[in-house]
């Protein structure tokens, strides 16, 4: 019977091929057993269930032991069972699972408590991380007397399974965690890491600047204007300068960008000139920026606001709500999905720089204020 039925493949086939189809056929090859791996490795079935967990109960040369032996027997996480655990853990009041990292790259040590949108990506992920019943632990990448090698060794002993990156200026810093994130499942929050090409959690930047620019247009603005940091202009790889040209058509006059150099934390003398040699040159009446000292310095020239000149900010911190108009960049949602995308990763059991990079970017929503006209209504 085994003979007929092989010779009927082979037939199958072999008229698949005169008929032009060059399709690969492959055939499924069943995943071992953590039995089988238990066997080959001469550990007990509970140990290679922790090791492919990446418990720290299990020692790490072991650990990195059994995982290699699983790798080589063809071992892949059954993702229906996975996605079973993900819904168990997402619809019931969840015990400790394992930690998470969040990691502070930003050279100011206290940057949530400077900076309320970061504390809201924090919140976000702390919900969410609780929610499926997960911890998160928070580190500062600069602290001198956490060398990056020990920070690992620390992950490991606190049972961390996944580390999110935030606060970078740079790719530099996340360069120099190879022995993190070629170990734990990562990703970066804010911003795009081109090297290590990791995955991110972002704003969608360009999106965020055409409907700012979208709502000054209908409130009858016509020379609009755009403020920004020249650092975080190339962090962001312009995306908020392509979201600004594309919204201004002939109907609306671009205004050369007003670059702000230097100014990472605090506002500089010579930014205040700048800005006032461009407000008389190019006469806007409207601008959309990021940094709050610019408000500031419309009130010192005693500008009307909002007739003479509409301000709109691009990324509306919470202290400005109800003050001022701008596009709130749902943060607390920013960091909700990075805690989503390490768990997908930790059940995945996915490590290192991935394939290919994987972003995901989150919408903005309008929050109108007092610094902006009323829309124009059509006649």
């Amino acid at each position: 019977m085994t003979d007929i039925r092989l010779d009927c493949n082979l037939l199958y086939f072999g008229c698949l091929n005169q008929l032009g189809c060059h399709r690969t056929v492959r055939f499924m090859k069943r995943s071992p057993s953590m039995s089988a791996i238990a066997k080959e490795t001469g550990v007990a079935k509970s140990t290679v269930s922790l090791a492919l967990r990446n418990d720290p109960r299990v020692a790490l040369s072991l650990r990195e032991q059994i995982q290699k032996v699983a790798a080589r027997m063809g071992y892949q996480t059954n993702a229906l069972v996975a996605r079973l655990m993900y819904e168990l853990r997402s619809t019931r009041k969840q015990r400790y699972v394992a930690s998470l990292a969040f990691i502070n790259a930003h050279k100011v040590a206290n940057i949530r408590k400077k900076i309320s949108n970061v504390n809201d990506w924090l919140e976000g992920a702390e919900q969410q991380a609780q929610r499926l019943g997960y911890s998160v632990d928070h580190f500062w990448l600069h602290d001198p007397d956490m060398p990056i090698e020990r920070l690992a060794r620390i992950f490991y002993a606190r049972n961390i399974q996944g580390v999110a990156f935030y606060g970078l200026q740079d790719d530099s810093c996340v360069q120099c965690c190879e022995p993190i994130w070629s170990r734990f499942p990562s990703v970066t929050m804010g911003v795009r890491c081109k090297q290590p090409a990791l995955h991110f959690v972002s704003n969608d930047h360009y999106s965020t600047a055409m409907q700012a620019c979208e709502q000054l247009k209908s409130r009858g603005y016509s020379r609009i204007g755009i403020i920004l940091d020249r650092w975080i202009d190339n962090k962001l790889e312009h995306r908020f300068v392509a979201g600004y040209h594309e919204s201004l058509t002939q109907k609306a006059k671009k205004i050369p960008i007003l670059y702000l150099e230097d100014v990472k934390e605090y506002p500089r003398p010579e930014g205040k000139r700048k800005f006032t040699q461009w407000l008389n040159k190019h006469r806007p009446d409207a601008c959309v920026c990021l940094n709050s000292f610019i408000l500031d310095w419309i009130k010192e020239k005693s500008i009307a606001i909002p007739d003479e000149l509409g301000v709109v900010f691009l990324d509306l911190p919470r202290e400005l709500k109800g003050i001022a108009a701008g596009m709130e960049q749902q943060q607390i949602w920013t960091g909700m999905t990075a805690t989503d995308n390490l768990i997908g990763q930790i059940l995945r059991r996915e490590v290192g720089i991935p394939i290919f990079q994987r972003g995901i970017m989150i919408e903005s929503q309008w929050c109108p204020g007092p610094t902006v006209r009323e829309p124009v209504r059509a006649t």
